[in-house]
């Protein structure tokens, strides 16, 4: 049996009233008044403990619009929604008509509305200032915040405490690089414990970070739902992200294996055919990829441009990596075929590929005795002299 509900929703809509130069002349002439704009068209979907559902969109999408309705800022205009648990919304940025107040006034008086005691209060106060790392600032006016800085204190306020439900918008979009890490580090430690929510962003990557399971919303329906990976990957198609195929210059021929087994420590092969279709360079492109719920997609391997030939006609190749640095575990290919642009080395055209944003996955399981992190490196300790 599956993990209770956490959030359920079904077939809400939500539309605004637009008000345009249009709208006076449409009262007069007795063809209504202010038009109305669906944002959200029937949305249903369910999020169960301990996981987060992600939703991908456009600008305009309607993904602002459901984090928005689902934690009550918006009354749906129709549906249902049930959300069990205490909340916490990551979405307004900290935004507030007190600009007046400074960091630490912020967190206390938000604190202090979500019903937290004056001794623990003070408490998460101190935690908020540690987190942010606003230093000093952290006693200055919020009208003197930038965005980043902004970011910061919502963020450590908003989830100072646990809670049991998240919205988050593109919040964790903002700020340096740094300060983004502890913002996942910290995500990662509450669903660890059992927490649940709602990601809503265009960042495809956010959503193979926290989610198994994502949709996309298109003017305020959604189109797409499944796995985080496939819909990420028809969300790249959509979006034209992904490298368009140059054909007719060359291609992998035979069957390329949808699933490989490599023994970590042992070197690594896989036999390829690749056929020129035309005279010219051509060079041969891999990695080794890992997706994991909580750490998203990264690539583990990579090695550009080993050339396969310039003639046209059959060639046997091989991927060989000398004793495999993986530990033990699942993880993907992607294999690739590319032309590398003389002029710039940067740029390189893809001729024919395999993997998973390609939508032809090639599984990698590597077996052997557990080792800690994805890649084990053969170094060793000299001692100096």
């Amino acid at each position: 049996m599956g993990s209770a509900l956490i959030v359920s929703c079904a077939g809400v809509s939500k539309a605004f009233e637009v008000f345009d130069e249009g709208a006076a002349w449409r009262v007069v002439l007795g063809r209504g008044g202010r038009r109305r704009v669906a944002a959200l068209q029937e949305v249903s979907f369910s999020v169960r403990k301990g996981e987060f559902v992600g939703f991908l969109g456009a600008n305009g999408a309607g993904k602002s619009t459901l984090l928005r309705t689902l934690a009550g800022v918006y009354h749906p205009d129709g549906g249902t929604i049930a959300i069990e648990g205490e909340l916490a919304g990551l979405f307004e940025l900290g935004i507030t008509s007190h600009q007046e107040l400074t960091g630490r006034e912020y967190a206390e008086r938000v604190l202090s509305l979500d019903g937290v005691g004056r001794r623990a209060r003070a408490d998460l106060v101190r935690e908020v200032e540690a987190f942010s790392e606003l230093g000093t600032r952290f006693e200055d006016p919020l009208f003197t915040y930038s965005a980043g800085m902004m970011a910061r204190l919502f963020f450590a306020t908003a989830t100072a405490r646990p809670h049991e439900v998240y919205l988050i918008d593109e919040i964790l979009s903002v700020g340096d690089q740094h300060f983004q890490a502890k913002c996942w580090r910290r995500l990662r430690e509450r669903l660890g414990r059992g927490a649940s929510g709602v990601l809503a962003t265009h960042d495809w990557s956010a959503v193979l970070k926290l989610c198994r399971e994502a949709h996309v919303l298109s003017r305020g329906r959604i189109v797409h739902s499944g796995p985080a990976d496939e819909v990420v990957r028809g969300y790249l198609g959509q979006t034209a992200v992904l490298p368009a195929i140059v054909e007719g210059v060359a291609r992998f021929r035979g069957e390329v294996p949808q699933r490989v087994v490599w023994t970590a420590g042992v070197s690594a092969r896989l036999p390829l055919e690749v056929e020129l279709l035309r005279d010219g360079p051509v060079h041969f492109v891999f990695c080794v990829e890992r997706m994991a719920p909580g750490r998203g997609w990264e690539v583990v391997i990579i090695g550009l441009d080993h050339p396969v030939g310039d003639r046209a006609g059959l060639y046997a190749v091989e991927l060989e990596i000398p004793s495999l640095p993986l530990s033990p575990g699942r993880y993907s290919l992607d294999l690739n075929l590319v032309r590398v642009d003389p002029h710039d080395r940067v740029r390189r055209d893809l001729l024919d590929g395999r993997g998973w944003l390609k939508g032809t996955p090639i599984e990698l399981v590597v077996e052997g005795a557990e080792r800690a992190g994805d890649t084990v490196l053969p170094l060793q300790w000299v001692p100096a002299s």
